[in-house]
């Protein structure tokens, strides 16, 4: 039992710290998303990391220029803000500047496709593929920036974490550089469980959180999410 209990702490710490320095969530909305108290996330997160401007103070200089963007541009997407605000200065975190942009968002209805357009550096697509060969089965590691279509693969004799963990530094290595966002399918390296909640694996958390980049997981069963590295591992 106490094994257990330390395990779930360890998960909520990794998670708390990635919310907090990746995305820069504020105390409180960590608390309200984790479902635990403001003490425990303070805890978790570290004391000397809460003096930390809030996200309010953070994103308060810069409403005027969004707000000027969004009547210019009314369909502009949060990532897309974000890249603006950073040639200003800013050092905030998206999921602020989300929240902040929803309330410009919501006034229009977007189309209900994927628009398949993004913007440099905004998301890179990972996946594992497998394949055959005379002398066993070998794993390749799939990396490929949605952007510019940049392609990093590595074959490795696995799948796993050590073998997943190193195809991400080797991609870096190629790419000199780190996209904001990666996407996956449910992976067991990225994905413990999706519910009741979905559940990160709290040692990639605590990758990511290291190299500085948000984690999206694709929906069961929708590999068009990932349609630019799902197109790739169809025609290696």
């Amino acid at each position: 039992m106490l094994a257990e209990a330390d395990d779930k702490d360890e998960m909520l710490q990794s998670q708390a710290r990635h919310l907090y320095e990746v995305e820069k969530l504020s105390i409180r909305q960590i608390a309200q998303k984790l479902g635990i108290s403001r003490k425990k996330t303070a805890r978790l997160i570290t004391v000397k990391n809460l003096r930390r401007k809030t996200p309010e103070s953070i994103i308060k200089p810069y409403e005027r220029l969004i707000h000027e963007w969004y009547r210019e541009y009314p369909f502009l997407k949060a990532i897309q803000v974000l890249q603006r605000l950073k040639e200003y200065g800013y050092d905030g975190g998206y999921t602020i500047v989300k929240e902040y942009t929803h309330q410009f968002r919501k006034k229009k209805k977007r189309k209900s496709f994927h628009e398949l357009e993004f913007l440099p550096g905004e998301e890179a697509q990972v996946d594992w593929m497998q394949r055959t060969m005379p002398f066993g089965v070998v794993y390749g590691f799939v990396f490929i920036l949605a952007y510019s279509r940049y392609l990093y693969a590595g074959f490795y004799p696995g799948s796993s974490m050590e073998f997943f963990l190193e195809g991400h530094i080797e991609a870096y290595r190629e790419i000199e550089g780190i996209a904001q966002r990666n996407r996956y399918d449910n992976l067991k390296s990225v994905v413990i469980k999706r519910k009741p909640e979905l559940q990160f694996n709290a040692r990639f958390l605590d990758f990511a959180r290291h190299y500085g980049f948000s984690i999206h997981a694709c929906n069961p069963g929708r590999a068009n999410e990932k349609g630019r590295v799902e197109r790739v591992i169809r025609d290696i």
